[in-house]
């Protein structure tokens, strides 16, 4: 059995009320409007149900039947407006089908065009409503004008004064014609002003609407354009790092690649030169030579990576989309046993005396993002140590448990005449999260920004860095991440 929703949906269709999705009208329902609304057309149907069926009582059989639930009805009548928001054409057909049945006054009829109105864009659809309204509020009032004159409201309105309204006849001011044209004309009057006030508000919504779609447009517009300049000034940063940061790599590769060759020559002189017994001057020379040779082939090789690298990031400010790429945990930068031994290898190989205690459990269940910054976070304090350190021993602690999380602790004393500088481009002392040693100031730097970038990254991944020096003036880099981003 088909309920009440759909058969009304069905006969809606069917006169061409139902809407698509172009023609609803976003409008805000308001508590101060529905309360009135409400209470007022509950209040004109109690009213007109009551002259109405003033002598149903004395008929008795039907017509005191229809009296009591007319007026039963009366009391509930007006909550319909309660779904006019979501179900507008259903409260007006409801509306218009109470008031061609009961003795309700059309008020809620018109209230409902106006929500209808309100609510529906489509101008035929409208039209319609609109004409079957005033029928409506037309046989509303004229039914009212037909009735005897103790039971019509527009009889009691036009009636001369009483002495006694209970014993004296009603007398008409005017005469019935006038009354019943004035009665027609109000119903109109009444669909009129409901039309102007359901039209009134589609308008100020539909100007809300246009109004949010424009800002919206501006903060496109304007987000275009600011992604533009963005992207010009990345175009420009790229093409400046390309004319200089490249070719001055570039240039160091080739000089390292040309001492490499003068060392190699060096070294096969130094071989064939004979050497007098005793004298170990030759095999000294030889020796350091050598020596020479694999750390200028190691510049060589780190110079020609640093220009590789160069381009990816000058090619990443050229393209956004395949910065987003880069920058997104892969194989190569997340931590792993064999990235972390690959980092660890490259560090020894470079001259770092390194001594480690790894403790690292279930690495492939880690989170990617998590892995890419813990990998980081070693990755900046094995250069920070080569680079204010060099040759200084190096302590390393890497723990990572999925119950404790990722714990980085990187330990190296530093030469006393660098402390100050490198306490400047670690950070102002006192700073939250960076423990740095009393007394030991320093002087303001433009350096430390590595260890800033990765204190933002933790931080960013729900964990913690800090670093500075400790009492015995060796500087510390411990960050702590959790196991899953948070």
């Amino acid at each position: 059995m088909t309920s009440l929703k759909d058969q009304l949906g069905r006969l809606l269709s069917r006169v061409g009320m139902q809407p698509d999705d172009s023609q609803i009208v976003n409008v805000e329902t308001k508590w101060w409007c529905t309360v009135p609304m409400v209470v007022f057309g509950c209040l004109m149907c109690l009213v007109e149900t009551a002259f109405l069926t003033a002598d149903a009582d004395k008929q008795g059989g039907l017509g005191a039947i229809y009296g009591v639930l007319s007026m039963l009805l009366a009391f509930v009548v007006g909550f319909v407006f309660l779904a006019r928001s979501k179900y507008p054409e259903y409260v007006f057909a409801i509306a218009c089908l109470l008031v061609l049945v009961c003795p309700f006054d059309s008020i809620i009829s018109t209230m409902a065009l106006s929500s209808l109105l309100a609510r529906r864009s489509e101008r035929k659809r409208s039209t319609g409503a609109i004409i079957i309204a005033a029928a409506i509020a037309v046989f509303a009032q004229a039914r009212d004008t037909f009735q005897p004159l103790k039971n019509s409201v527009w009889a009691t309105l036009f009636a001369k004064p009483r002495v006694d309204t209970k014993h004296d006849p009603i007398v008409l001011a005017s005469s019935v014609t006038t009354m019943r044209v004035t009665a027609i004309i109000a119903g109109l009057v009444s669909v009129l002003i409901a039309t102007l006030i359901g039209l009134h508000i589609r308008s100020r919504a539909n100007l809300k609407t246009e109004t949010l779609k424009a800002n919206a447009a501006q903060t496109q517009a304007d987000n275009l354009q600011t992604s533009l300049s963005n992207q010009q000034l990345s175009d420009a940063i790229a093409a400046e790092a390309h004319d200089t940061l490249a070719h001055t790599l570039s240039l160091i590769a080739l000089n390292a690649n040309a001492l490499t060759i003068q060392t190699g020559k060096l070294a096969k002189l130094a071989r064939s030169t004979p050497q007098t017994d005793g004298d170990n001057t030759l095999d000294s020379l030889s020796e350091l030579i050598e020596r020479t040779n694999r750390e200028s082939e190691q510049i060589r090789s780190q110079a020609a990576q640093a220009v590789d690298e160069a381009h990816t990031v000058i090619d990443m400010l050229r393209d956004p989309q395949a910065a987003v790429t880069a920058l997104a945990a892969s194989d190569e930068t997340s931590l792993s046993r064999a990235t972390l031994q690959e980092l660890l290898d490259s560090s020894t190989d470079s001259g770092t005396r390194l001594s480690t205690w790894i403790d690292i459990n279930q690495l492939s269940e880690l989170n990617e993002s998590i892995g890419k910054v813990a990998y980081r976070a070693i990755q900046e304090g094995l250069t920070n140590a080569r680079k204010h350190a060099p040759g200084a021993p190096v302590s390393l602690e890497v723990s990572a448990r999925p119950k404790a999380g990722i714990l980085v602790h990187l330990i190296n004393p530093v030469p006393a005449g660098a402390q100050g500088q490198t306490q400047a481009k670690a950070g102002q002392p006192g700073q939250t999260g960076q423990p740095s040693q009393p007394g030991q100031p320093g002087q303001p730097s433009h350096g430390g920004a590595g260890l800033t970038g990765l204190t933002e990254r933790v931080r960013g991944a729900g964990g913690n860095c800090a670093y500075g020096f400790d009492q015995r003036g060796q500087f510390n880099l411990e960050v702590s991440l959790p196991w899953i981003a948070k």
